[in-house]
């Protein structure tokens, strides 16, 4: 059997492949209701449609279903949404269909039997929907509009074919207005006669040509509406200039019509291709949804607008809404029913329409997958695709589908969509006028009179597009057969390589694929097909047809082959290609990588960069790294023993020796042809083609790059290891990862003297401060010999300062260089810096800056600062002969009692102890030193500075130098250290009782003056305090004060027991007074306290001064307090009266005798009315008591008190 006996209907009959809005004659109407296949997914959208349809027939009046009158039907380019709303159409109008061969009528609903809906309900729906009556109004939009480009250009279309259909005018709008005021007045036909009669023809034939029959139409006006010609003429004149349609109007007109209709009736506007028309035209889409919202509005559900579009709704809003951001909210309201036809409908349509098998037919694929099934899917299996293209899931698929396999009914799908959207075709098929129905036919005519063994290759559908393909993009193909350099084959795989060119990401065009596309039988050697594709393949890119990127290959046009033949003419030298080569490793596989850090040390070392032996890039560092390539001259020579060898060449060197790359040199040297050609002078003026070409070659080169970067880093990680001489086993899964494992190795082997950094600083910076800034150089000599310290890396140091830093002065960036290199390798260079700091502070080196000494401060900012290394120099310190030794110690028992160790640093060392010692006591009399009477303070502060300026002397030869050279000041010092010691600890508490006594005698000192034995003591106790050195006249100052405190003691005693007996005087007075006077109590206490108090305030006295002061003070409130007697006397005291008396006047005391005022008192001061400080004559005694008595009456006469002090 032959594949054209396996179909029900002949294979090679005339289908439709294409439906057309307007193509209605009676064989493709019955053939397109007959062949129409209701799958399962067009049953539903069936449902969908007549369930909103049959709602706003059954709910006239809810406006909520009622505008919902639009329908949007979307699907890719060949899915049959054209098809299906045609049967819509041919459905809603139960449209009479004849059958032209054997004159069988049946309406439109008739064909939707029970054969074709499986659904009932779905069946009595559509019966339902025929009763009413309808104007169904079907177009492609772009047929019957003018332009695009008027913004009213949907409107227009949706006039002219709504007038169309009611028998009016579509080419003059103004026309049919002027026919439908003649229908409203009954004279459309009273016009039409008057027409004929006038002009000889018919007006609907003529009517077209309007402009031309000005004056048939104004003598058919003038009768029709009884007008006068020149009115006539007037309207007619004007009317296209005076003619206004807008959306609103446009739906008044429609509702108008629909109110002259039976209730039921309704219109159905039914639009193909709308989505394509309107593009990214916000304008246009605009548009339609005002249309779609007055339609809806007016007429209630009466109107109803059907549509198509590639995309589905809201993909169509989000195109137009790119352009300008509208509100197309209402719109998706409207078109509330949203059907979206989807391949699995195409491959169920053309399975039923075109591969229909005949009951052998069935028997017969079945058996046959029964027994080679495994084999079939085997041959149709696809490598590396992100979509899936599958086989036959089982033996009745097979049936459905053969000869052609599943796949291929998603796969031509897309390839028509993209051939049609990159521009590669013509106008038809970019307008839909080829199906996918009919490339299947075509493929399977070809097909025909093969065997049921074969299968359908891609190729095979070329023919069904091939005269719809642009010349450009087919020369290619065309002129193939005609090339000598080619062969019959050749021919063929270009042709399946143009269909999937501008599907990479739907086939990976590689040769595994390509052998599945082009497979032509079931039991063909599939091996033997890849070998004769990519002998193929091999010609095709040496005539440039074809190109390759990578294991993919890709069709080339014919301007793609003249730039790949420029592209193939550009030189590329090996330098470039190793420099590319070089880039690619170092610099992106490994991320531009220049130091690789120790896993135990946690330090980072840079190494060089080499590619077969030419450094790349900075390569001024001890360690190498070194990548050997095919691309380098001595690959092939260059086996295990020669790397070997190599790897041990100079210090630190690592090896990579990567395999062989397949194709490696030809990818770079294509990465670099396409580079150069696209910044070449002819790229800056390509053409707009030749730049999207230069484009797609950046793509590919882009690729092709990353292809590289993958290809490469393979070969690193399954590359030959060697470091120092030996060969390593790495096993490693990224480049990354064996640089990491070589250079630990490399690193751990070269440097030796690694170790000897045992302790490293989590900050080494800071702790270079911190050391820099303690001052306690015994403890800095000890740590240098603690673990912590690293004692191996310090004599490491320290026996290299010995030679090179003795005589010499040693830069600091030096010694930091030397350490960082082999056999030591310590990084960071702060470690280094933190030993050179320790040794510094422990006085065994000398650090200078420019010449001078550093101090510890000073050295903090340039070791702390790599840039200043080379400012700063070591210089070894001297040591001391045994003479200078000795005369130190001599000089240490001089100063300490004490015998100082003979070794020059623990001597120094002792030193420092001591005199840090005494600095510390100093220190702490400084303060008190300072104060009024302490002595020292001039000594302290030289003592200090002289201290201060010994310990800062960190070498211990300048140390013990400088002590020697000021024996004598040293010597001195000690004394007066010895004395202030001993005068600050021990003698300080008679010295504050000297001071006590001498504050407390001041007072008496006059007094104190007049007893001989009192100022005697009291003058030696003043120079002891004045003396600036009194520390052997202390021992004197205990008898001295309890000499001056006895007499002291004596004379404060007389003053107070007068100061005593004058104070109980008064006291007496004042008890006198208030017991003549009654007083209360409260009153006693109030007026004798005061004298108590001071009486009280003078025993606890041993001041003269103060003593006799209180003393006057006891006149005084002597004074105060008889005053409040007197004043408290001098008040009437109540007599508090019975109840019986309330009558009479309250007396008080004797009755009409007034309370005598108190007397105030006025002291009187004798010796104020001498006028000289003795008296010595009668006369003078005679005036001076003349005065005290003038004063003392004038008391008197002034009605107060005297007394006289």
């Amino acid at each position: 059997m032959i594949i054209r006996d396996l179909f029900l209907k002949p294979i090679d009959r005339p289908i439709n492949g294409v439906i057309k809005a307007d193509q209605m004659d009676a064989a493709s109407v019955w053939q397109e209701l007959e062949e129409y296949v209701v799958t399962k997914q067009i049953s539903e959208y069936l449902r969908k449609f007549f369930d909103a349809y049959l709602a706003a027939i059954d709910r006239p009046h809810d406006a909520a279903i009622t505008d919902r009158m639009g329908v949007w039907v979307s699907g890719f380019f060949g899915s049959g949404k054209s098809h299906f709303i045609k049967i819509l159409s041919y459905l809603l109008e139960d449209l009479q269909a004849q059958n032209p061969e054997t004159g069988e009528r049946r309406t439109a609903a008739q064909f939707f039997d029970s054969q074709k809906i499986k659904d009932a309900m779905l069946q009595a729906d559509i019966q339902r929907a025929v009763q009413g009556s309808a104007d169904v109004i079907l177009f492609n939009i772009d047929a019957k509009a003018d332009s695009k480009t008027d913004r009213d250009a949907i409107l227009q279309v949706f006039l002219r074919v709504f007038n169309e259909k009611l028998g009016y005018s579509g080419d003059a709008p103004h026309i049919a207005d002027m026919e439908r005021h003649l229908v409203s007045k009954g004279a459309l036909d009273v016009f039409k006669d008057a027409f004929a009669a006038s002009n000889g023809s018919t007006w609907e034939q003529e009517r077209d040509a309007v402009d031309f029959l000005r004056d048939d139409i104004v003598v058919a006006l003038a009768q029709a509406l009884k007008m006068t010609p020149e009115s006539a003429s007037q309207w007619f004149d004007r009317a296209r200039n005076d003619f206004r349609i807008n959306i609103e109007s446009f739906a008044k007109l429609v509702n108008d019509y629909l109110a002259t209709r039976p209730a039921n009736h309704k219109v159905i506007f039914l639009v193909d291709e709308v989505g394509q028309f309107i593009g990214a035209n916000s304008q246009l889409m605009l548009s339609l949804q005002t249309i779609t919202e007055q339609l809806g509005t007016q007429c209630k559900g009466r109107a109803w607008v059907i549509v198509t579009s590639q995309e589905d709704i809201d993909a169509a809003i989000g195109e137009a809404n790119k352009a300008k951001s509208q509100d197309f909210s209402k719109i998706q309201g409207r078109f509330h029913t949203r059907l979206s036809l989807a391949s699995s409908n195409t491959d169920e349509v053309i399975g039923e329409r075109l591969l229909s098998k005949t009951e052998a037919a069935h028997v017969l694929l079945r058996d046959a997958f029964a027994g080679k099934g495994d084999v079939i899917n085997n041959q149709l299996s696809f490598v590396g695709n992100a979509v899936t293209l599958r086989g036959y899931k089982d033996a009745a698929e097979f049936v459905t589908c053969y000869p052609f396999a599943p796949y291929q009914f998603t796969l031509l799908q897309k390839i028509f969509e993209t051939i049609r959207k990159v521009g590669a075709t013509g106008k038809h098929l970019s307008r839909g006028e080829r199906s996918l129905l009919d490339a299947f036919q075509s493929a399977a005519v070809r097909n025909a009179p093969k065997g049921i063994d074969v299968l359908v290759p891609l190729y095979d559908f070329y023919p069904s597009i091939e005269s719809f393909i642009d010349g450009m993009a087919k020369r290619s193909i065309d002129e193939a057969p005609l090339n000598p350099a080619l062969q019959p084959y050749d021919s063929q795989l270009l042709k399946a390589m143009f269909l999937i060119r501008y599907i990479p990401d739907i086939v990976k065009p590689n040769i595994d694929n390509l052998a599945t596309l082009c497979i032509d039988q079931i039991d063909a050697d599939k091996l033997a097909l890849k070998r004769t594709i990519q002998e193929s393949l091999a010609r095709l890119e040496q005539q440039r047809l074809v190109s390759r990127n990578g294991d993919q290959w890709f069709f080339l046009t014919n301007e793609e082959r003249d730039v790949a033949r420029e592209i193939g003419h550009v030189d590329v030298s090996a330098a470039e290609k190793s420099r590319l080569l070089a880039e690619i490793v170092f610099d992106e596989i490994l991320g531009s990588q220049t130091k690789v850090r120790h896993r135990d040390t946690k330090a980072d070392y840079e190494f060089n960069r080499l590619l077969d032996g030419a450094p790349w890039r900075q390569a001024s560092h001890a360690l190498s790294f070194e990548v050997l390539t095919p691309l380098g001259d001595d690959y092939e020579r260059l086996h295990s023993a020669k790397c070997i060898l190599r790897s041990s060449e100079g210090a630190g060197r690592a090896i990579v020796r990567l395999a062989e790359g397949d194709r490696l040199d030809i990818e770079l040297a294509t990465y670099q042809q396409i580079e150069k050609y696209i910044v070449s002078p002819k790229a800056d003026q390509a053409t707009p083609s030749l730049k999207r070409i230069l484009a797609d070659r950046k793509d590919e080169n882009r690729e092709r790059r990353q292809r590289l970067v993958h290809q490469l880093s393979e070969l690193i990680t399954a590359g030959d290891f060697y470091a120092l001489g030996q060969p390593l086993q790495i096993k490693a899964s990224s480049p990354a990862k064996v640089l990491d494992e070589l250079f630990n190795y490399l690193i751990t082997n070269t440097y030796s003297k690694l170790p000897y950094l045992k302790v490293r600083q989590a900050d080494p910076i800071a702790e270079i401060k911190a050391v820099l800034s303690a001052g306690d150089l015994t403890q800095h000599a000890l740590a240098l010999n603690g673990e912590a310290g690293n004692p191996l890396a310090v004599q490491e140091l320290r026996d290299y300062l010995q030679l090179a830093a003795s005589q010499n002065r040693v830069l600091l960036s030096d010694v930091v260089d030397r350490f960082a290199g082999i056999p030591w390798g310590w990084k960071p260079e702060w470690e280094t810096v933190l030993l050179v700091a320790r040794l510094f502070m422990a006085g065994e080196i000398k650090l200078m800056l420019e010449g001078s000494d550093l101090d510890p401060v000073a050295a903090a900012d340039p070791l702390t600062k790599s840039a200043r290394f080379k400012q700063v120099s070591i210089l070894k310190r001297k040591t001391a002969d045994a003479t200078t030794l000795r005369r130190a110690r001599e000089l240490y028992k001089d100063l300490f009692s004490q015998l100082g160790r003979e070794e020059e640093d623990s001597l120094v060392g002792d030193f420092r102890t001591r005199l840090g010692d005494w600095q510390t006591d100093l220190k702490s009399y400084a303060l008190t030193a300072a104060t009024p009477h302490h002595p020292g303070k001039a000594t302290i502060d030289t003592a200090l500075a002289r201290i201060g300026q010994q310990l800062a002397i960190r070498d211990s030869f300048a140390f013990i130098e400088a002590l020697l050279s000021a024996k004598e000041d040293w010597q001195d010092a000690a004394d007066d250290i010895h004395d202030l010691v001993n005068f600050y600890k021990t003698q300080i508490t008679a010295w504050r009782k000297l001071l006590a006594a001498l504050t407390q005698f001041s007072d008496n000192r006059e007094a104190l003056n007049k007893v001989p034995q009192a100022a005697t003591a009291l003058a030696e106790l003043t120079l002891i305090r004045d003396n600036p050195q009194p520390y052997s006249q202390v021992n004197r100052i205990e008898p001295l004060v309890a000499a001056v405190t006895s007499v002291n003691e004596q004379l404060a005693q007389d003053k107070r027991e007068k100061a005593l007996l004058s104070i109980d005087d008064k006291l007496a007075v004042v008890q006198q007074q208030l017991h003549a006077s009654a007083a209360a109590p409260e009153l006693c206490n109030k007026a004798l306290k005061p004298l108590q108090d001071l009486k009280t305030r003078i025993a606890g006295l041993s001041s003269i001064a103060q003593i006799l002061y209180l003393q006057g003070q006891g006149g005084d409130a002597m004074d105060e307090a008889i005053t409040l007697i007197e004043a408290a006397a001098a008040k009437p005291t109540p007599v508090v009266a019975s109840p019986g008396d309330a009558a009479k006047p309250v007396q008080t005391g004797h009755p009409n005798v007034p309370a005598p005022a108190p007397k105030a008192t006025r002291v009187v001061r004798a010796a104020e009315f001498s006028n000289q400080p003795y008296l010595e004559t009668e006369a003078e005694v005679d005036a001076y008591l003349t005065r005290l008595k003038t004063e003392l009456l004038a008391v008197v006469r002034a009605g107060q008190k005297a007394r006289v002090q």
